[in-house]
């Protein structure tokens, strides 16, 4: 399906690469409304939009805001995009289903020249905080047979939640 998406990349905006595809081409069939958190340049969303679910996409960097609307746009697909950390734009509402390719990477000597990319990669001290906390918050944005599917990290030692988990791709 990624071959039929058209992404224009944007300075600051995280580019889609292979955990992006990893999450666009094995991501298993859903029903009903998708949450995206962290949305970047708009890929998983639009690709989840093109499978004929209704996309509420968020991020906090105001230039992946940008990316997902005119890709949306290109793609002749409606998500209704919106700018916030992690739930705050969507107090009050729940989904079927929340998606994210998170940051996952622990916080790295090396310095980024740009702290929005910086905020996409980097999952805290250990990688596993982001994370953490979009799981704690999460059953309150999902309906009660809800999911949240996430790409994680063998690097995410400290990653240990009391949630079912099944492994759909490695």
């Amino acid at each position: 399906m990624v071959s039929k998406i058209n992404i224009t990349k944007f300075e600051g905006v995280y580019e889609p690469a292979e955990d992006s595809y990893l999450f666009v081409n094995h991501m298993p069939e859903i029903e009903g409304s998708v949450l995206e958190i962290g949305c970047g340049t708009g890929i998983i969303g639009i690709s989840l939009a093109l499978r004929g679910h209704k996309v509420t996409a968020v991020d906090v960097n105001p230039q992946a805001i940008k990316a997902s609307k005119l890709n949306s746009k290109e793609n002749n697909v409606d998500l209704e995009i919106l700018e916030g950390n992690i739930f705050s734009p969507v107090k009050g509402r729940v989904f079927d289903t929340i998606v994210c390719n998170p940051p996952y990477l622990p916080i790295s000597e090396d310095d980024y020249n740009d702290s929005n990319l910086a905020l996409a990669v980097e999952g805290g001290p250990t990688g596993s905080e982001f994370t953490i906390e979009l799981l704690k918050q999460a059953t309150n944005y999902l309906n009660p047979k809800g999911s949240v599917y996430l790409i994680l990290s063998s690097k995410m030692e400290s990653l240990k939640l009391d949630w079912n988990r099944e492994i759909i791709k490695e």
